[in-house]
C-alpha cells in the first residue's frame, strides 16, 4: 500500500541511494530502483541522518548535544533524542524503526542507544542490517517487491524489484532532501557534526568482532 504522503526522507535516501552516496567498486550494495552499487556503510548512516533530520523537522523530536562520563574517567558527547509529538502518519522502515525504538528516558535515548536498540545486537554486519530495514519498509508500502526463492539445504534466495513506475515521480524529493539535511547543518553545526559522529559510532560499535584461531605449538 503506497502512503499517501510519499517516501520519506530515509526512502528517497535508499531509492536514489546515488545521489547521496558515492558509487563504489564490485562488491558494494546494490540498489534496487537504478542498479547502481554504493558504499554500504556510507548508505546506512545517509539513511539514519535522514531519519533523524526528518523526524525531527516534523515536530516529533527534539535533538540535542549532550555529555556524559564514561566509567567516570573521561567526558563523550552524545545526541539526545526526545519524543515531542506522536507521528501523525504510519512510519515506515529506519523511521519507525528509530521511533519504536525511543524509551522517554533521558539516559537510554540517545543516538548511539537507539541505534544499538535498532539493530537488535552484535551483527557481523549491521550496516547491511540497516539497509535491510529500509528495504523492508519501501516493500511495506509498495515500492518495492520481495520474492522469496525457497532452496533445498541452502537459505533461501530473495529476488528484490523496483516499481518503477511508482518511485520515478518522487525524483524531485531528491534535493528536498539535501536541503533538510544541509538546513540542519547550517542551523546548528554543532549538532549535526555531533549526530553524524554518533550515528557513525553507534553503527561501528554493534559490529561482532571476528573470532581468533587459537593454534597450539606443537613441542618437538
Amino acid at each position: 500500500m503506497v502512503t499517501e504522503g510519499g517516501p520519506s526522507a530515509s526512502d528517497v535516501v535508499y531509492l536514489f541511494g546515488d545521489r547521496f552516496v558515492g558509487e563504489t567498486r564490485p562488491g558494494g550494495e546494490q540498489l534496487v530502483y537504478g542498479g547502481n552499487k554504493v558504499d554500504v556503510g556510507e548508505l546506512s548512516e545517509q539513511l539514519l541522518l535522514a531519519a533523524f533530520a526528518d523526524l525531527a523537522s516534523k515536530g516529533y523530536l527534539g535533538l540535542e548535544v549532550v555529555e556524559h562520563k564514561k566509567l567516570g574517567l573521561f567526558t563523550s558527547k552524545d545526541v539526545l533524542v526526545t519524543p515531542l509529538g506522536s507521528p501523525q502518519e504510519t512510519l515506515y522502515g529506519l523511521d519507525a524503526a528509530v521511533w519504536d525504538s525511543l524509551r522517554g528516558d533521558p539516559k537510554k535515548d540517545r543516538v548511539r542507544s537507539l541505534i544499538a536498540r535498532i539493530i537488535g545486537g552484535k551483527r557481523f554486519n549491521p550496516w547491511s542490517d540497516l539497509v535491510a530495514l529500509a528495504k523492508s519498509g519501501l516493500a511495506e508500502q509498495g515500492y518495492l517487491n520481495v520474492d522469496k526463492e525457497e532452496l533445498r539445504f541452502r537459505p533461501d534466495k530473495v529476488h528484490w524489484s523496483a516499481n518503477e513506475e511508482l518511485i520515478s515521480p518522487h525524483q524531485g524529493r531528491v534535493d528536498q532532501v539535501k536541503a533538510q539535511l544541509s538546513s540542519l547543518e547550517s542551523r546548528d553545526p554543532a549538532l549535526y557534526e555531533q549526530l553524524a559522529e554518533s550515528v557513525k559510532e553507534g553503527i561501528r560499535a554493534m559490529r561482532e568482532k571476528p573470532r581468533t584461531r587459537r593454534y597450539s605449538r606443537r613441542h618437538r
